[in-house]
């Protein structure tokens, strides 16, 4: 969108826009899917979905220890847990497994916008013109810091677009399927999405001054 409109004879004063909404992702593709880190039905093939229990009753995690922290199989599915209730597509399909491609990238919105003030003037007859611009990338962000923000996944997405929140797959002693909850900076995963951190993020402007003559 633009808009210019000339309030004096000495030049015109120029507003744009540029709005933006996308899901937001630096990556190829949009969409994911919710996997095992590694093979958990034995094919030789990691692309192996989770299934997304009715309860606690139906996890079966393995404690583990890293580096001088040890997670219990309770605390494991205590987090599980609660990065369900947090997750509209895993809320909403429990006691299923997780179907491929079915999670998305929330949307991102941003706004650009630049203003340009035109002057002009004559000297020796020739017509000189001087322009004073500013753009601004992400102004929503100059606005509110929340605003104009990407997400990304606090899980590590293989190259497969897979968040493997469960790792470690094995078979306890019963013969049921076993695993251990992802972690992330030590702690066990609570967020599907967080804020990006990418350069884009955060507003930037830049000034400058354009001199024309004949």
């Amino acid at each position: 969108m633009n808009y210019t409109r000339q309030y004096f004879s000495f030049g015109a004063t120029s507003i744009s826009a540029f709005w933006e909404a996308r899901h937001a992702t630096n990556s190829a593709s949009t969409v994911l899917s919710y996997a095992f880190a590694s093979d958990m039905n034995g094919d030789s093939s990691v692309n192996d979905l989770v299934y997304v229990p009715r309860n606690v009753s139906e996890m079966n995690f393995s404690a583990f220890t890293l580096g001088t922290r040890t997670f219990t199989a309770a605390e494991q599915a205590d987090a599980f847990e609660r990065y369900i209730q947090q997750d509209p597509y895993l809320r909403d399909h429990r006691g299923q497994y997780a179907q491929r491609n079915a999670l998305r990238y929330p949307m991102l919105r941003r706004l650009d916008l630049s203003l340009a003030q035109d002057l002009f003037k004559n000297f020796g007859g020739h017509r000189n013109g001087l322009q004073i611009r500013a753009d601004i990338l992400n102004f929503g962000n100059l606005l509110n810091h929340d605003w104009g923000v990407g997400q990304r996944t606090s899980v590590t997405v293989n190259s497969n677009n897979q968040i493997a929140i469960l790792t470690n797959p094995a078979v306890d002693a019963q013969g049921r399927s076993t695993y251990r909850f992802a972690v992330v900076n030590n702690e066990l995963a609570s967020r599907t999405f967080v804020p990006s951190t990418f350069t884009s993020d955060v507003y930037q402007f830049m000034v400058s001054i354009r001199y024309s003559f004949n």
